[in-house]
């Protein structure tokens, strides 16, 4: 995957002129915060993240802290879903604007895509029917981005439960970040 896609890093901030879609914030020294790290402990943490957070992020639920996996970003964890869920005979449908990792890998593995662009003509909202119509036998998978970068939109209650109650109906893995 050309990681120059979804990495302004890579070619330099000071090259673009107006970056409306960045995530992350303009680099800063600890010192700047105003933070004091004397008792800082850097450290090697277990493959699947924190215990403690794990059980603190499946709190309140049925499941246990092996369901948990902290990743270092989005794209990790996305790349790690595509990855592990994916293979070169499935389909999946992306709804764009979206993470480079979640159209790049897919092809890279080989896989088939169908693309549902947010429009600004309906306020960037996600078309529910437009995402049903373009299920196929082999349709793997359904990623959004929710809030949405860089449009800002989240889905309504409503419109979560929809698309949930579609990829039960459907036996579709849902990815939503």
């Amino acid at each position: 995957m050309p990681i120059e896609k979804e990495s302004p890093e890579e070619i330099g901030y000071g090259t673009i002129e107006f970056n409306l879609a960045e995530s992350s914030v303009t680099d800063l020294k600890f010192e700047e915060l105003n933070l004091q790290l004397d008792q800082l402990k850097l450290e090697y943490i277990a493959h699947r993240g924190s215990a403690v957070l794990r059980n603190k992020i499946i709190e309140g639920t049925n499941l246990n802290e092996n369901h948990a996996l902290i990743t270092n970003g989005a794209a990790g964890a996305l790349f790690i879903i595509n990855t592990s869920l994916l293979d070169a005979k499935d389909h999946l449908i992306v709804v764009r604007p979206n993470y480079s990792t979640n159209i790049e890998v897919p092809k890279t593995i080989g896989c088939s895509i169908s693309y549902i662009d947010l429009k600004f003509e309906d306020e960037w909202r996600v078309n529910i029917s437009s995402i049903e119509n373009a299920i196929q036998s082999n349709t793997k998978l359904i990623s959004i981005t929710s809030p949405h970068n860089p449009t800002g939109m989240l889905m309504n209650e409503d419109e979560l439960n929809s698309l949930i109650a579609l990829v039960e109906k459907k036996d579709i893995h849902f990815a939503c970040g």
